[in-house]
């Protein structure tokens, strides 16, 4: 087998009594071989040493006074390899491996043939110093070759780690247990963020106590991707309560659910005993796509809104994924070398992606021909040379301060990162970390966008403007975290953390957020208007968090766009209403979500917003509605809930000042619609040549309602949301609605020649 040869330095500086140094050492692979160099300033007989794992079992396999040694003994993956050189005393001058060199030093990669109890004493070493490091700099991956890693015991991880498995099916490799020990007191969960799991088997051996069960309670950007779990799953962590996360092409043989996940969603997976056994949590947990083992009782894990008081209602279904292509992701092809799976695109979808003797369809990409590989320190500039010249990019684990935009400009480029790689503007780029043009199915995933400084955009995908169409071949954007403030103790600024302006493109799974905890976190500090804007059509979202921003969180201009699954919070600290108003001041507060008026088609489900007015000093703080839509029968909102976690203030309607929320309640109070869009009907009615008109519109008290001639109007009900008919009357000139609590109704009206309807609002 022949290699493309590759060379990479490593600098180590050994001080020894006797002023022995060996440094600047460097491991080439030439074709067949694989050559050590080193620098032996005092012509040592140093001895080297070989193993095919950083934690196996090394044999020496020679001895040289010179500055260099090859190994022409290669068979196999000349990557598994991992070389010790030694003093005649043997002690460790430096270890060198070709892995190690092309990902860098904080990729930590594990062979089936490593000692077990070093394996886990290192990632549990390193979760022990990151666990309380949620603003801190280091960041690491771990990725397992294929085989059986059980003998490691439970691995622990914290902030800023991600697991991978290295096979082309997550059974290819296992793992006894994982843990995300919960860094607030009391196993809370709830700041449990930016961790991730990939593509590997959770086993049910060995068993211990306490951790029989696969504990994954985390919250915001800790995707759980194309994994198979013996063990029943539990979203939470030992009784904690953790605040949302997401889940997606995973295989769950036992049940898997949550006790206390305010949110949770789960796409594309199976799940063979349901939720069986856990008492469902929360507000609102949510299956896409999802199958069930055939002993799961589904009226449980269906759409149940409408029964609120039953311990399940709180759950939402969709059947179908109407269209997904699953995030990247590498491993080890059948010649040994490091690949990139780019799984197909898949269209109303059921199910994993993959089965125990497939990997799934898709595109294989070498990594070392196909892509460049980057290591913090590397400057925008070489990175937009090396995507001119038809490279993907790899980012290992680090950060990237970026002194102008990463340019995407071709057509199918995939940036992929692993390890939480976070890319920040630098003080002199005012623009954007990326920007791409508006081509055909570029991916970029798994990836945190950080603020610094001030920038209009954190990513933006297509110009102003754009208008092409993707059909045939819409871009991916995947696991994708945005963070506006948190780190610095400066003054931060987004304009937008992410703009979308080209159509057809799918996102799966963002948690957008400005900051409400850490440095810097204030009303005039880390300043953003929006989290998300979507200019483009044709626009499909996944597992959308955005949290906390000035204006409009979620602002939607393009059409026939759709959203499955919503989780977002009001800002914590808008210190006065007079700051926090919109609509030219006219309405207290920004809608969560707002769909701008000129649209005329639009979806969205499964919707959780919830008021958190914490932070406003004296101030009381209202929003008018949680979520905005036009008036047009094609917008609609299907399963939508507010909760009110403020002391004071809140929001006064769920949608269009319809169906009354939180605001004056006291108490973590969820309220909820089913089903809601607008009629599209003015509230003057024009049936049979007779002109009827509604007023006042809003109403307090008395309706009224005229016509040129009285007797074409026969019957006169108002109805609720849903469509009961609460009050109902033979013509007069008005109805007495004094009685009826403040929201949207409709009111029904029966002429000769037929009937209408429309909206009023009862004040």
């Amino acid at each position: 087998m022949r290699y493309k040869s590759f060379l990479l330095c490593v600098a180590f500086s050994y001080l020894f009594a006797f002023s022995q140094v060996v440094n600047a050492a460097s491991i080439v692979q030439q074709d067949d071989d694989i050559l050590l160099s080193f620098d032996n300033q005092s012509s040592l007989n140093v001895i080297i040493q070989k193993s095919t794992g950083k934690f196996g079992t090394y044999e020496t396999i020679g001895q040289t006074y010179l500055s260099s040694f090859i190994d022409n003994n290669i068979s196999g993956n000349p990557y598994s390899y991992y070389y010790k050189i030694l003093t005649p005393d043997y002690e460790v001058l430096c270890t060198l491996s070709l892995e190690t060199e092309l990902f860098g030093p904080n990729v930590y990669i594990y062979s089936p043939s490593d000692d077990m109890s070093q394996v886990g004493k290192e990632i549990n070493t390193i979760h022990d110093e990151m666990q309380y490091s949620q603003f801190g700099t280091n960041r690491y991956a771990f990725y397992f070759k294929p085989g059986n890693y059980a003998d490691a015991g439970t691995l622990k991880i914290a902030y800023y780690m991600h697991f991978g498995g290295l096979g082309k099916t997550p059974y290819e490799v296992g793992l006894s247990n994982i843990i995300p020990p919960a860094p607030l007191l009391d196993n809370n969960g709830t700041c449990t963020f930016w961790r991730s799991l990939e593509n590997f088997s959770v086993l049910s051996e060995p068993e211990s106590t306490k951790e029989d069960y696969f504990w994954w309670g985390v919250s915001q950007a800790a995707p759980i991707r194309r994994v198979y779990s013996e063990r029943k799953t539990i979203f939470d962590y030992y009784g904690g309560q953790a605040s949302g996360g997401f889940a997606a092409d995973c295989y769950f043989d036992d049940a898997a659910g949550s006790y206390s996940q305010q949110q949770w969603y789960t796409r594309n997976s199976y799940i063979e005993k349901g939720s069986s056994g856990i008492n469902k949590g929360g507000w609102n947990n949510a299956y896409q796509g999802v199958e069930f083992g055939s002993s799961v009782y589904m009226p449980n894990h269906s759409d149940n809104w409408e029964i609120n008081k039953n311990s399940f209602g709180n759950v939402s279904r969709v059947e179908t994924t109407p269209i997904i292509r699953e995030k990247p992701f590498l491993f080890i092809g059948d010649d040994g070398r490091y690949k990139v799976f780019k799984p197909a695109l898949r269209e109303n979808s059921i199910g994993t992606s993959y089965s125990q003797e497939d990997m799934g369809n898709g595109e294989i990409l070498d990594l070392l021909n196909d892509f460049y590989i980057a290591k913090p320190g590397v400057t925008a500039s070489t990175l937009n040379i090396q995507l001119s010249a038809g490279k993907h990019l790899f980012f290992t684990p680090g950060i990237y301060e970026l002194e102008e935009p990463i340019y995407i400009t071709k057509e199918n480029a995939i940036i992929l990162g692993t390890g939480y790689a976070t890319l920040i503007t630098a003080e002199s780029n005012n623009t954007a970390a990326i920007v791409a043009s508006d081509v055909n199915g570029i991916t970029i995933a798994s990836l945190l966008f950080d603020t610094y400084y001030h920038t209009k955009y954190l990513l933006q995908i297509g110009p102003d403007g754009s208008d092409a169409d993707h059909s045939s071949n819409p871009s991916l954007l995947a696991d994708l975290f945005f963070r506006v403030g948190g780190v610095k103790t400066t003054n931060v600024n987004a304009d937008v953390a992410l703009e979308i302006n080209s159509s057809n493109v799918i996102g799966d799974h963002f948690w957008i957020w400005r900051a409400d905890h850490g440095n810097g976190v204030g009303w005039t500090k880390n300043t953003s208007k929006n989290g998300l804007i979507v200019n483009g059509d044709n626009v499909t979202l996944y597992g959308l968090f955005n949290e906390h921003f000035q204006e409009y969180q979620t602002l939607w201009n393009g059409e026939y766009g759709k959203v499955y699954f919503y989780q977002s919070e009001t800002p914590y600290d808008p210190t006065s209403q007079s700051i926090y108003m919109s609509h030219e001041g006219t309405k207290n507060g920004y809608a969560s979500y707002k769909v701008s008026d000129l649209v005329e088609h639009h979806y969205a489900c499964m919707m959780g917003i919830y008021d958190v007015f914490i932070r406003t000093g004296s101030a009381t703080i209202a929003i008018d509605n949680a979520i905005e839509i036009p008036r047009t029968k094609d917008v609609k909102i299907h399963h939508a809930c507010n909760v009110g976690l403020s002391s004071r203030g809140g929001i006064n309607y769920i949608v269009n000042e319809s169906v009354k929320s939180t605001y004056g309640t006291t108490g973590a109070k969820r309220f909820y619609i089913l089903d809601y869009c607008e009629t599209g009907i003015d509230e003057n009615i024009a049936l049979n040549n007779a002109e009827i008109s509604i007023y006042p519109n809003p109403v307090v008290d008395v309706l009224n309602i005229r016509s040129k001639n009285n007797k074409n109007i026969n019957k006169i009900s108002i109805l609720d949301f849903n469509g009961k008919v609460l009050k109902s009357q033979d013509y007069s000139e008005s109805i007495d609605m004094s009685a009826f609590e403040s929201g949207l109704y409709f009111i029904s009206i029966e002429t000769e020649g037929g009937s209408g309807i429309a909206k009023i609002i009862k004040q």
